[in-house]
């Protein structure tokens, strides 16, 4: 679901100090050695000891000694009469966080919606639908090239491929050639960026994004570009504000950093939903059929 329904579905998925904690210290780790095992208990140590009052750090302590119990319980139990305490069923792991995750044989199971957010995903930076209608746009569209430069030479992109084309219309608009499609299209193939080039408006036509290809009027170009970048600024200010939230929460484990962070993931969350419901429109148009 996206648009509203999914933004309420963010919110109601908020996770209490505890368990967000638990699962940024396991999520996708694998303790399958003595030493890694005990470097987590000992991460998890350290962090509840931060808290300063101390019927709360005594509390988020014995839950996570709870927890560790639970997670390796069925590592352990082959070695040990009755288990360990906490543990459930046969032999198996009870699930760390209780309703929230499942067993997973030394690892963390966290929810498939939690796992995509920008919270816990680490790693990857695929091609944007949002970052290559931008590129792409300004390249089938000089006019947006001039009537943009201020926003077009400070423009901050997440995927490198997407970035050295940006650099090559940088290039061109340095030589005097962005007023020309050809020619911002020579400077890309002269930049080694041809293959790059043609993966953008590939996505582009697959997601039916019709109003930045070489067909489509200006003025649709135009718009299609503006709220493309509007969106941009503001992911890109919201991804940089959640990554100081994290720290902050790293460094001072407190409910009141804790609630800052997820309200920073609920405005980035809706950035996407907004993002999803103007893609969308592409779609419906009835005009896709000009690309």
């Amino acid at each position: 679901a996206e648009g509203p329904d999914a933004f309420r579905s963010v919110l109601a998925e908020a996770r209490p100090l505890v368990d967000l904690l638990w699962m940024r210290e396991t999520a996708g780790g694998v303790f399958d050695t003595p030493e890694r095992r005990a470097e987590l208990e000992k991460t998890l140590r350290e962090l509840t000891s931060r808290i300063r009052d101390e019927s709360l750090r005594y509390h988020y302590q014995q839950e996570m000694r709870e927890r560790v119990l639970s997670f390796f319980g069925s590592q352990r139990s082959g070695r040990q009469d009755g288990g360990r305490p906490g543990q459930r069923g046969q032999g198996k792991a009870a699930a760390p966080g209780g309703q929230f995750a499942k067993s997973g044989g030394g690892r963390i199971a966290i929810t498939e919606s939690l796992g995509q957010s920008a919270l816990v995903k680490r790693g990857g930076e695929g091609m944007s639908v949002r970052e290559a209608t931008i590129i792409v746009a300004l390249v089938n569209h000089p006019a947006l090239i001039d009537e943009n430069f201020a926003h077009i030479e400070f423009l901050d992109l997440a995927n490198s491929d997407l970035r050295r084309l940006h650099a090559a219309i940088l290039d061109a608009m340095a030589h005097d050639m962005a007023n020309d499609r050809q020619a911002v299209i020579a400077t890309i193939e002269r930049a080694g960026c041809a293959e790059i080039w043609e993966r953008a408006v590939g996505l582009i036509r697959r997601m039916r994004q019709w109003p930045a290809l070489e067909t489509a009027a200006l003025e649709d170009a135009r718009d299609a570009f503006s709220q493309a970048l509007h969106l941009q600024r503001s992911a890109r200010t919201l991804h940089k504000e959640l990554k100081q939230a994290e720290a902050a929460l790293a460094i001072d484990p407190t409910d009141e950093n804790y609630r800052h962070l997820i309200e920073i993931q609920a405005q980035f969350q809706d950035v996407q939903a907004t993002e999803a419901l103007i893609e969308g429109f592409g779609v419906s148009s009835g005009r896709a059929g000009r690309a």
